[in-house]
């Protein structure tokens, strides 16, 4: 009797052992919906590089902290990490680590109130990070950049979180990276230029500076090119991740949220035709084959669905028939 008390006892015990340990490895993201293939990509790096669960784990803290309907942006954010590990396959395990934590940390001050650089200590902690940058080596494909620091310190500029979120990011992912540790300081610093070098395929962040600013090309001050590998993955996976059909399509989703909020879209029909238009400039712009590929394949998903939207069929050119929406003209 006491033996089958023992060996009863034993497995209790030890089917306790294997659901804690089962709750511990699910991590904070399990509670949030992320489809497949994202999601074995997820699991994939997650056992590869274990303490990135750490990031994960700020990211998502972050977010929930900085949104009251986090839920699109933290899938926004899984994706990117997710893609950002299959497209860099072909790398180091080192380098592989640093676009994976990139990704993950790309947005992390995107919606922090206080992180604008029309705050003077923000202005000079950014400054000093650039500089350091610089002389690392960084940016040297953009000459541009940063050579008039007065354009991030206009309130149009600086005091639009979406503008330059890619600089507080980068300086809020070193402060992240010093405090866990597990990354050297000099992958740090990859990690922070290619945060800042991410946002360039955003056409309407380069409009939105050059009309604020009323000279054409004053993007060039806020926004370097994507120069080495880590740099374009994170630009890639970042700008495929909006593709994802769940963030375009459906009613309520980020992206139609985006035309309403951002660019004024009064119906459904208005917002297809903005997301589509906002979309084909987008889908132009990857700097990396399989990223351009990537691009192809999810558009030819989310464009019949927008077309839907607008009330046209298929093979249909909503620029042709119902021109350029009057935001972007």
């Amino acid at each position: 009797m006491k033996k089958k008390v023992s060996v009863l006892i034993s497995l209790v015990i030890g089917l306790s052992l294997l659901l804690t340990a089962n709750r511990a490895s699910a991590g904070i993201q399990e509670p949030f919906d992320l489809p497949e293939p994202y999601l074995s990509w997820e699991r994939a790096y997650l056992k590869e590089f274990p303490d990135l669960q750490q990031y994960l784990d700020i990211m998502i803290t972050s977010t929930k902290a900085q949104l009251p309907n986090p839920a699109e942006d933290i899938l926004h954010n899984r994706v990117c990490s997710a893609l950002a590990y299959e497209m860099a396959k072909s790398l180091s395990p080192a380098k592989r680590k640093s676009a994976i934590a990139a990704d993950i940390l790309h947005n992390i001050a995107k919606e922090e109130k206080g992180a604008v650089m029309t705050d003077p200590q923000v202005f000079k902690q950014a400054n000093e990070m650039i500089s350091e940058l610089k002389q690392a080596g960084y940016f040297r494909s953009s000459p541009d950049f940063w050579g008039d620091p007065s354009i991030v310190q206009n309130s149009k500029v600086g005091g639009n979180r979406a503008l330059v979120h890619h600089i507080t990011g980068a300086l809020k992912a070193g402060e992240i990276g010093g405090r866990i540790g597990g990354i050297p300081p000099s992958d740090v610093r990859e990690i922070q230029a290619a945060i800042i070098e991410h946002s360039t395929g955003y056409w309407y962040f380069r409009d939105s500076v050059d009309k604020a600013l009323g000279k054409k090309g004053a993007w060039k001050a806020v926004f370097p090119e994507p120069a080495g590998d880590i740099s374009k993955i994170a630009h890639d996976a970042d700008l495929i991740s909006q593709f994802v059909p769940e963030s375009v399509v459906p009613d309520g989703s980020k992206w139609r949220g985006l035309a309403q909020k951002r660019w004024g879209a009064k119906n459904s029909k208005e917002e297809g035709h903005i997301v589509y238009y906002v979309f084909f400039r987008l889908f132009e712009e990857a700097k990396t084959q399989q990223g351009k590929e990537l691009a192809r394949e999810k558009w030819e998903k989310i464009a019949p669905e927008l077309l839907k939207l607008m009330g046209l069929g298929p093979g249909q050119d909503p620029v042709k028939i119902l021109g350029i929406p009057a935001v972007f003209q």
